[in-house]
């Protein structure tokens, strides 16, 4: 189940990655530089994917902090002034990417929570019910860990590149092109789904993360894959990177997680 799962959730990204790289040979040589950067990015993302597939969280993390160094590199330096089909081409292969690393995460959760749904997304009264479903007993309460002081100074400094870029993609829109108002609806969606992760990731509740997660993918993906067509370079090189800049703020909140759980006593 695990392997399908993963790999089924790779595939839309790894039919953009082809696209693009084939895109180096017939639309834009690229240097030495930029193809060892590249060299970089795949055995990056073979560890994260072979990874991913067993389950090795910790790893999977270490080769996902690889490719965004390496991705982040080829994307804020190499690409400029590259020609327009290929800044769209990396807009619609970051967010694939993000939803990859989105439904692994989320794959993760379940498994550790035997496939049951977070309490906290259908209320107090559910969770009480659900507890009651699973074990009679009587339980003891254990106190939440507190999380400690940097946790919550590192994600606004996580979140920064993403809401730069995020904003001055909203200038644009308001300065040379007026967008829609379908358009405008779910550009709301994924600010204020937006605003849930980052309330939810400061109070690491992960569950709710995750869930929040999924449902800003869900107007995201709306917006690049049916109102982001044949956009002017400038405003589809501002969408390549917010959404690696989202996907840089996605992975080191994972890490930072993981790092909490298992290093911090």
């Amino acid at each position: 189940m695990r392997p399908a799962i993963v790999i089924l959730s790779f595939l839309p990204f790894l039919y953009y990655a082809i696209k693009d790289a084939r895109f180096h040979f017939v639309g834009r040589r690229v240097s030495v530089a930029e193809h060892i950067l590249h060299l970089a990015i795949g055995i990056s993302l073979a560890i994260v994917l072979s990874h991913a597939v067993m389950g090795n969280t910790g790893l999977m993390l270490i080769g996902l902090l690889l490719l965004v160094i390496a991705g982040g590199i080829d994307e804020y330096l190499w690409h400029r002034g590259i020609p327009e089909a290929e800044t769209d081409l990396h807009a619609k292969e970051h967010l694939a990417l993000l939803i990859f690393v989105v439904a692994t995460s989320a794959l993760n959760w379940l498994e550790d929570h035997q496939w049951r749904l977070p309490p906290e997304l259908f209320g107090k009264g559910a969770a009480v019910e659900a507890v009651a479903s699973v074990d009679a007993r009587p339980t003891v309460s254990v106190p939440t860990r507190e999380q400690p002081w940097w946790r919550s100074a590192l994600l606004p400094v996580f979140l920064a590149p993403y809401a730069w870029f995020g904003l001055s993609d909203n200038l644009h829109h308001f300065r040379h092109r007026r967008v829609s108002w379908p358009e405008r609806i779910l550009h709301l969606a994924i600010v204020l789904a937006v605003v849930i992760v980052v309330t939810h990731a400061l109070a690491a509740n992960r569950s709710v993360v995750i869930a929040a997660l999924i449902v800003f993918l869900i107007p995201r993906s709306f917006d690049e894959w049916v109102f982001h067509r044949n956009l002017p370079g400038n405003e589809a090189d501002r969408h390549a990177k917010t959404h690696f800049a989202f996907l840089i703020f996605v992975v080191l909140t994972m890490t930072l997680d993981w790092v909490t759980d298992h290093l911090v006593a």
